[in-house]
C-alpha cells in the first residue's frame, strides 16, 4: 500500500510543477533613449538615424536591434521639416513609437557669410475677439555655424491692429554670431466672423451609451468605423459637421476600463468630438477621474472638448463640479450653435451611493430653458440643441422642451440612458422638434440635420440613425484612428484574446445573474447572496470562447462584494421586493426566521443603496473582492480540473486549485467544492 501511495505521488508531481507557473504577463511597453531632432545640410553625408538611439525593456533588456525606422516622410534633397518615426516592440508584443523632426537645410558655408534660416513661417488668419495668436508657434531657426537659433528669432508686429479688419505684415528676423541676418515677411489677415458665409444646414452626429465599445464586435461598429464617417464629414464639410456624445461613453469594456477611460478619450480627440454630456456611469470610477480629463494640472490625458452637466451640482448648492460646463458654443462661419448638456432627474439612484455622495441632479427642464435663454440673449447663438442622458420620452423631458418658445426655444433634443433606438418628432408651432436616441455600444450613429435660411433660422429638421447598411463609410476603418487604438490595444491584447475556457450551453443574462448571486455567496461564505440584473450586461453563447475581455462585457462595472448581518425578517422582505429577485441560499429552500441574524452578501451597488436594507445591517464588511474576478477564478479552475467547457452545473471551486487537487478531483454535479478565496 505504501509503494502504491509513492507511485501515485510520483505520477502527480509533474502535474503539480506544471500547475505552479505564476509568471506574470508583461504588459509594460519598452522605452527609447537617445532620440533627438536631427539637422541635415543638403549635400553633406547622410545621417545615421540610429546613431546614439537605443531601446530597452524591463523584462527583455536591451532590444535596440529590434528598432525599426519609418523615414518615408523625409526628403533629404528639399529644405523643410520632416517627421521620422522610431518603432520597437518587446518580446511580449508591447509596442512604443517615438517621433523626431528632421530639419533639412540647403546652405553653403563660405567664410561664415551664409545667413541663418527660419523655417515654418506661414500666413495667419485672425478673427476679431479671439485670443492673440502665438506668432512663434512652429518656427525653427538654424545656422550652419551656430546651430539652433530658434530662441533668438525676433518678431515685429508693430504695424498689426488686431481690432481692425485688414491685412498686416509680420516680420521675422534672426542673426548669427557673425552678424549675418535672415528676414522673412508673412501676412496676417484680421477678419470678422460676419464676413464668413453662414452654412445652409448643420449635420449633428451623435453617440450615446457607448460603454467603451472601442473595437468592432458584430453589430457594434467600433470607433474606427464611426470615426471614418465623422472625419470624412469634417474633411469635406467642415462648416456643416458637429460630433457630440450623450453620456455613459467610457465605462464598459476592458480596453476602456483598463485605462479608466483614457483610451476612449484619446480616440474621441482624434475624432474631433465637439461636446460630451455626462451620464450616470461617468461616476463609476469616482467623478474626479472624469474631471481630470479637463484639468490641465492633472497627469491625465486632456479632452479637447468640454464636459457638460448643466444640472449637476455639489450638495446644497447650485455650484457645478470643477471642469464641468453647462453648455458650449460651436461656431461654424458666422453661425453659432449652443449645446446644453443635462442628466436625467433622479439618476443619482442608478449610481453607487459611495460614488454619488456630495452631488445631486436638479431639474433638467428648468436648467435647459434657463441656459437656452442665456445662449440666445447673452451669447447671441442662432441654434440651441439639448442633450440629456435620460430617455426623454418616458420622463416627459422631450415634451416639456417642445413647449418652450421665444428665447427658450430648443431646436433639437438628443436622448440616452435607456439604450433605445429611435428618431422621432414632436409637432409644435413652427418647425417640428426632432428627438433621437442611438442605441448603445456603437450599434447606431445618430444624425440630426437642421436646414437654415439666409437669416440663420431653422426651417426644417430631420433625424435618423445610421449603420453600415445605410452609409458604407461605417464599414471601413480609419487608419489614423486605428493607430491611436493600437497604442492601447497592444498593452492589453493578451487579456482580450487569450482564452480562459470555452462556454458550453447558452446562458442568458438572467441565468448569469443567478449564477453570480451564488458565487457572491460562496466567495463570502454567506447564508444568502444577491445580485442585480442591471449588473449583468451580456449573455454567453454556445461555444463562445471566454476571455477576460468577455468577462468585462458581462460584468463591465467594477463591483465589489460587501457583506453584513440582517434579520430574517429583513431578508424575507427584500427577497419579495422587485430588487431582491436574484439570490442564492446556503441550503435549498432555506427558511430565514424573522428574529435570527444571517450573513448576507451582495455587490456594492446594491449594498450601498439607501433604499435597500444592507447599509443598516450589523458587522458590515467590504471584502474588496471584485465579482468579475470571482467568476474568472471559477472558470480557470474548471479548466484546470479537466473540463472542456464551462457549465453552471460543473462543481464550483474558488481560490487556487493545485495540481494534486486536480488529479484527485471527482466531478459531481450535486457537490459544491468550496475552498477559501
Amino acid at each position: 500500500m505504501k509503494k502504491l501511495k509513492i507511485l501515485i505521488m510520483l505520477l502527480i508531481l509533474p502535474l503539480i510543477l506544471m500547475g505552479c507557473d505564476t509568471t506574470a504577463k508583461d504588459l509594460v511597453p519598452p522605452n527609447f533613449s537617445g532620440t533627438k531632432d536631427i539637422t541635415y545640410f543638403i549635400g553633406s553625408t547622410e545621417p545615421d538615424f540610429l546613431d546614439g538611439v537605443s531601446a530597452s525593456d524591463s523584462v527583455d533588456g536591451d532590444i535596440t536591434h529590434l528598432i525599426s525606422i519609418d523615414e518615408s516622410q523625409v526628403d533629404l534633397t528639399t529644405p523643410g521639416i520632416y517627421t521620422l518615426t522610431y518603432t520597437v516592440s518587446d518580446l511580449s508584443g508591447n509596442e512604443i513609437k517615438r517621433t523626431i523632426s528632421v530639419i533639412v537645410i540647403e546652405t553653403i558655408i563660405e567664410d561664415d557669410v551664409t545667413p541663418p534660416i527660419i523655417l515654418g513661417a506661414a500666413n495667419l488668419t485672425y478673427y476679431l475677439g479671439d485670443p492673440e495668436p502665438d506668432y512663434l508657434d512652429g518656427l525653427v531657426a538654424f545656422d550652419p555655424e551656430d546651430g539652433n537659433l530658434t530662441d533668438q528669432i525676433i518678431v515685429d508686429i508693430s504695424n498689426i491692429d488686431l481690432n481692425t479688419i485688414g491685412i498686416y505684415d509680420i516680420i521675422y528676423s534672426v542673426s548669427d554670431e557673425a552678424g549675418n541676418l535672415f528676414q522673412i515677411t508673412v501676412e496676417i489677415t484680421v477678419m470678422d466672423l460676419d464676413q464668413l458665409d453662414s452654412p445652409d444646414h448643420i449635420n449633428i452626429y451623435y453617440i450615446n451609451d457607448f460603454h467603451g465599445a472601442i473595437l468592432e464586435d458584430d453589430d457594434q461598429m467600433g470607433l474606427s468605423r464611426i470615426g471614418n464617417l465623422i472625419l470624412n464629414e469634417k474633411l469635406v464639410s467642415p462648416m456643416n459637421t458637429i460630433f457630440i456624445g450623450g453620456g455613459d461613453i467610457l465605462q464598459g469594456s476592458l480596453l476602456s476600463n483598463y485605462f479608466n477611460g483614457a483610451s476612449t478619450m484619446d480616440v474621441l480627440n482624434e475624432m474631433q468630438m465637439d461636446a460630451f454630456t455626462i451620464g450616470n456611469h461617468e461616476f463609476d470610477w469616482g467623478f474626479d477621474i472624469i474631471q481630470n480629463f479637463r484639468d490641465p494640472s492633472s497627469d491625465s490625458i486632456q479632452a479637447d472638448f468640454p464636459l457638460l452637466g448643466a444640472n449637476i451640482f455639489l450638495d446644497g448648492t447650485t455650484t457645478r463640479p470643477e471642469h464641468i460646463d453647462a453648455y458650449t458654443i460651436i461656431e461654424k462661419g458666422n453661425l453659432k450653435i449652443g449645446v446644453i448638456g443635462v442628466i436625467g432627474l433622479g439618476l443619482e439612484y442608478s449610481i453607487a451611493t459611495s460614488k454619488i455622495t456630495g452631488y445631486y441632479f436638479d431639474n433638467p427642464v428648468y436648467w435647459t430653458s434657463y441656459y437656452a435663454e442665456q445662449l440666445r440673449t447673452v451669447e447671441g447663438v442662432d441654434i440651441v440643441v439639448a442633450v440629456i442622458h435620460d430617455n426623454g420620452v418616458s420622463s416627459g423631458y422631450n415634451q416639456s422642451i417642445s413647449a418652450l418658445t421665444g428665447n427658450q426655444r430648443v431646436d433639437a433634443v438628443f436622448n440616452g440612458h435607456s439604450h433605445s433606438t429611435y428618431a422621432q418628432y414632436i409637432t409644435r408651432t413652427g418647425v417640428r422638434l426632432p428627438y433621437i436616441q442611438s442605441g448603445s455600444n456603437g450599434t447606431s450613429l445618430g444624425k440630426v440635420t437642421l436646414t437654415l435660411d439666409g437669416s440663420k433660422n431653422v426651417t426644417e429638421a430631420y433625424a435618423e440613425n445610421l449603420n453600415g447598411s445605410s452609409d458604407s463609410r461605417l464599414n471601413e476603418n480609419n487608419a489614423n484612428i486605428d493607430a491611436v487604438i493600437d497604442t492601447y490595444y497592444t498593452q492589453v491584447e493578451p487579456l482580450i484574446t487569450e482564452p480562459i475556457i470555452t462556454n458550453g450551453a447558452y446562458m442568458s443574462t438572467t441565468a448569469l445573474t443567478y449564477y453570480m448571486a451564488e458565487l457572491i455567496r460562496l466567495a463570502s461564505d454567506s447564508d444568502i447572496g444577491f445580485h442585480n440584473s442591471g449588473g449583468t450586461r451580456a449573455p454567453l453563447t454556445s461555444g463562445q470562447i471566454i476571455t477576460i475581455g468577455t468577462l468585462y462585457q458581462i460584468f463591465p462595472f467594477d463591483n465589489k462584494i460587501k457583506t453584513t448581518y440582517l434579520f430574517g425578517s429583513e431578508i424575507n422582505a427584500f427577497k419579495n421586493s422587485s430588487y431582491g429577485s436574484y439570490y442564492s441560499t446556503r441550503e435549498p429552500d432555506m427558511v430565514f426566521e424573522n428574529d435570527v441574524l444571517y450573513k448576507v452578501a451582495t455587490n456594492d451597488y446594491v449594498f450601498d443603496s439607501t433604499n435597500n436594507p444592507f447599509i443598516y445591517g450589523t458587522d458590515s464588511e467590504d471584502t474588496g473582492i471584485l465579482i468579475r474576478d470571482v467568476l474568472e477564478t471559477v472558470l480557470r479552475n474548471q479548466k484546470e480540473a479537466g473540463y472542456d467547457v464551462f457549465s453552471k452545473d460543473n462543481p464550483i471551486v474558488l481560490g487556487q486549485i493545485s495540481s494534486l487537487e486536480i488529479a484527485l478531483f471527482i466531478p459531481d454535479k450535486n457537490t459544491i467544492n468550496q475552498l477559501s478565496i
